[in-house]
């Protein structure tokens, strides 16, 4: 019972005590504001930029390369072409 005993003090004192005041608006709107200091999306730019860029480079290409494929059916036919048939 003394266990129990010590409980009941220890919840007896925890009545008696205030719950302190916090104040956390001030440390959220720190770190909310945006500061010179924080992540900058330079770096982002930078390579949402040179991305793009590689990109449209690869499509012009791509589509020159397309255009310049013969279709795989008339590439089958090819060689009947050239045959006569009359």
């Amino acid at each position: 019972m003394d266990t129990l005993d010590a409980i009941e003090k220890l919840a007896q004192q925890a009545r008696r005590e205030k719950t302190p005041a916090f104040h956390v608006a001030d440390r959220i709107m720190y770190r909310i504001r945006p500061e010179e200091d924080k992540f900058s999306f330079v770096v982002l730019e930078l390579f949402a930029s040179v991305s793009a860029v590689a990109a449209s480079i690869v499509g012009y290409f791509s589509v020159g390369v397309l255009r310049s494929l013969a279709s795989p059916l008339m590439q089958f036919f090819a060689p009947l072409q050239e045959v006569r048939l009359w």
